[in-house]
């Protein structure tokens, strides 16, 4: 049970500095008129697009990647706790979502095709542990929903908006991040309801 604690409470403050990342990421775009810019790079076949400069990369791009970080952490310390999905065949649907996050970390330097991948896996994966989470049990109250809101979440802001525009929705992105906090302050209540009922 103490290290069920310890996993859900690593899980929270993954997903906590992955929230916060996102709303770094938007709060420029949000408040100071910031225009998304692509970094400089070139194409290689296939699909790649590949930075110019893995060093500036990682010195710009240095919020996304800690968040990017935050977000595998999370899945993986979830997926060791055995939450919200049980310990059953539904604990490997949190392998779609780390996936997600090590997507992202290597979105740093290869822009295409792993931050569009990133964002579907993070995504998709969450809709799956949201559906595993209401179904399990294990989280109560408005804990289950939480995954299924950070899940849902690209589809119906980000990814319509790329499709109209064929843009990134660099603002919308941000606005994620609220979402990934509220699944963070989800797994932190679980890890103190778990110790309750250990010292009760």
């Amino acid at each position: 049970m103490e290290n069920s604690t310890t996993h859900l409470r690593r899980a929270a403050i993954g997903y906590l500095v992955a929230g916060m990342g996102f709303i770094a990421f938007g709060f420029p775009f949000w408040f100071l008129n910031a225009v998304d810019k692509t970094p400089k790079g070139k194409f290689t076949p296939p699909f790649f697009f590949v930075v110019d400069d893995p060093m500036s990369a990682l010195a710009s791009n240095w919020i996304q990647l800690v968040s990017a970080v935050g977000l595998a952490v999370g899945a993986y310390s979830l997926w060791q706790a055995g939450e919200p999905t049980g310990f059953g065949k539904r604990r490997s649907l949190l392998f779609v979502q780390m996936a997600g996050g090590i997507s992202y970390i290597v979105a740093t330097w290869i822009l295409l095709p792993f931050a569009p991948i990133g964002a579907f896996l993070n995504g998709f994966g969450m809709i799956l542990v949201g559906y595993a989470s209401i179904k399990a049990n294990v989280w109560t109250g408005w804990k289950p929903y939480t995954p299924l809101i950070v899940g849902l979440f690209p589809f119906l802001f980000m990814f319509p908006l790329v499709i109209l525009t064929g843009a990134r929705p660099a603002a919308i992105i941000g606005l994620w991040g609220f979402a990934w906090i509220l699944l963070s302050l989800a797994a932190w209540q679980r890890s103190k309801e778990i110790s309750s009922v250990k010292f009760a």
